[in-house]
């Protein structure tokens, strides 16, 4: 039998937009801490102006290597997500199948004994028809009372 901790594709798509947010979450503290670092090293080392080039330059260059990371965690939470939903239709497909066998085997069972026992399957029919006619006009009775 499937796994039970099988999540279904809204939580999938939750879980994904999660990671996804805390990704960018993340890329945003790191500009934002790299901005600062930036800012640090030109109020600190301006003593010539070719040290404050080449700190911007560094700055620059983690700026682009946190993006590309950013970018990296967004693919890999793509790509665990559509594995995820894939396990999930994957699961859901069995316990479809699963559930399919159960009814057969029902069906069958019902028809071997309205087979053998076709008098009391009628009369079983029969009572069960008359109390859902009998539950279906109690419905429409309180509708039509509330109605009016």
């Amino acid at each position: 039998m499937a796994t039970d901790n099988v999540k279904s594709p809204a939580e999938l798509a939750d879980e994904a937009r999660q990671v996804a947010q805390d990704a960018l979450e993340a890329a945003k503290g790191y500009a934002q801490e790299s901005g600062q670092i930036g800012r640090d090293a030109a109020q600190s080392i301006r003593s010539t102006v070719e040290d404050v080039k080449e700190t911007g330059a560094e700055a620059l260059d983690t700026v682009r290597g946190l993006s590309h990371d950013a970018k990296d965690i967004a693919r890999s939470a793509g790509a665990t997500s559509k594995a995820y939903a894939q396990k999930a239709v994957g699961a859901t497909g069995r316990k479809l199948r699963d559930w399919q066998g159960q009814v057969d085997e029902v069906k069958e069972s019902c028809t071997r004994y309205i087979a053998n026992e076709p008098v009391r399957s009628a009369l079983i029919a029969a009572g069960a028809g008359a109390l859902l006619m009998t539950l279906l006009l109690s419905m429409m009775r309180r509708r039509r009372h509330y109605e009016t």
